[in-house]
């Protein structure tokens, strides 16, 4: 339901949640199914990444646990530990069984069942858009997945609530950063006479440096060439650069070239087409400050990718960052939505966002206030990006069922359930539909995900 939610996590698909479900196993009342999916439309042959450590955090009257799994042995090998001594470790693409803890992982049909370019249609239009039949753009979609099985009696103990709410995030434990793709001209658009050529060095010793040319002026107008080399760590290059005078042209070269220490530089990147360039030199005239910095060029059949560290993407109720955020103008929020990790701090962050989005969508049936709840009480719901689930309760029928007091229901999130409709049905009026039906033949038993396409 978030696939490619967002600019981040579509240069970044291992880190790119696509959906998570929770809900009890129908063959064994004392066993929860956790499922992250990951990789949209992922092909035959995807791995998990051992740069990225996925996340299940569950919370139970506020005593948040979590189970994080990483990938180790080039993506063959997946190892989970939670609490109370559950831990995992095996073989990608089997059934692994720890203590308390089952899991399985890799190329899986993708469950999700959804008319997304109906649906972007709707939402750059604010007009009906779907179809009777609709078309299913996630049908011929793979995703790689890792499916847990936790016994309740060793998640829980006996003075806990039944009632989890449940979240996942992708955590990157370490970014490409600078690389040698950076490697080119940079140029500030708004002075386009002045630029700078980077390069990233690798020694014989096998250490790298960035090195800098940086083609600029003096004060006086008179041309200034500057150059040096400098460590480089995650997004930031730190270069001392020297002033260079004396010499000729060739063939009688001059005197030998002299050196001035001018100052430094450091170098932020953004991504592999956008960095700020802060100078500061001792030298009289020249100060401080900082200049904007535009990629003009790269090195032929290079590509450039730039991955950050820390949480990339996160993910609870289904299609929220994709239908709530940036819905009527680009806000910028989409990124920051998946990168915040307090739920305390979601509410401030993100509901006033959504209930404006709210308002919007409730207008698509031509009909304003029959969605479930008024918008600012459905924002101040579903603000609270989690899945809601009653392990007690071995009927998982309905979507929103703890939230909505639906009796013997574990809410939470079941493979065929359909929650588009469910979710539209809660934010423009009852009925409303995307007309796409589940089309997955899933297993009776765990991991419950049918076989890839």
């Amino acid at each position: 339901a978030d696939h490619n939610d967002a600019p981040k996590v579509r240069a970044d698909p291992t880190a790119d949640i696509n959906d998570i479900y929770a809900f009890v196993n129908p063959n064994d009342a004392n066993e929860t199914i956790f499922v992250i999916t990951v990789v949209p439309d992922a092909p035959v042959g995807a791995r998990f990444s051992d740069a990225v450590q996925y996340n299940l955090f569950i919370d139970s009257d506020g005593n948040d646990r979590s189970i994080r799994c990483n990938f180790i042995d080039e993506g063959e090998e997946i190892l989970c530990a939670g609490p109370n001594g559950l831990f995992v470790r095996g073989d990608v693409g089997g059934t692994v069984v720890g203590d308390g803890l089952r899991v399985w992982s890799g190329l899986r049909d993708d469950p999700f069942f959804f008319d997304g370019p109906a649906f972007n249609r709707t939402r750059d239009t604010l007009v009906p858009s779907f179809t009777d039949p609709g078309f299913n753009s996630f049908g011929s979609f793979n995703t790689l997945a890792i499916v847990l099985g936790v016994q309740n009696d060793q998640l829980l103990s006996a003075e806990d609530s039944s009632v989890l709410k449940v979240w996942a995030n992708s955590e990157r434990l370490f970014g490409d950063g600078i690389s040698g793709a950076i490697t080119g001209a940079w140029y500030d658009p708004a002075n386009p006479r002045h630029g700078i050529f980077v390069h990233v060095s690798r020694l014989p010793d096998g250490s790298e440096r960035f090195v800098v040319n940086w083609d600029v002026y003096t004060p006086d107008g008179q041309q200034l060439y500057l150059v040096g080399d400098g460590p480089f760590d995650g997004d930031t290059a730190t270069v001392t650069v020297y002033a260079t005078t004396g010499g000729s042209f060739p063939p009688t070269f001059g005197e030998a070239v002299q050196l001035v220490e001018w100052g430094t530089l450091v170098l932020v990147f953004a991504d592999c087409n956008s960095a700020t360039l802060n100078y500061s030199s001792e030298l009289a005239g020249y100060g401080s400050g900082s200049l904007p910095l535009t990629r003009l060029s790269n090195i032929a059949g290079l590509d450039c990718q730039f991955l950050d560290r820390g949480q990339i993407d996160r993910m609870g109720r289904p299609g929220v960052n994709t239908a709530l955020i940036d819905l009527l103008a680009s806000t910028g929020l989409k990124d920051a939505y998946n990168r915040a990790s307090d739920p305390a701090q979601w509410a401030a962050q993100f509901q006033t966002e959504m209930q404006n989005n709210i308002a919007a969508l409730d207008t698509l049936d031509g009909v304003v206030g029959n969605a479930l709840l008024p918008a600012d009480v459905l924002a101040s719901v579903l603000v609270d990006d989690r899945l809601v689930i009653d392990v007690s309760q071995a009927a998982c029928d309905a979507y929103l069922a703890v939230e909505l007091g639906v009796a013997g229901q574990c809410g939470g999130r079941t493979l065929a359930r359909d929650v588009i409709d469910d979710t539209l049905g809660a934010l423009v009026a009852p009925g409303v539909s995307d007309f796409v039906d589940n089309d997955s033949v899933f297993l009776a038993d765990f991991p419950f995900l049918g076989t890839p396409q």
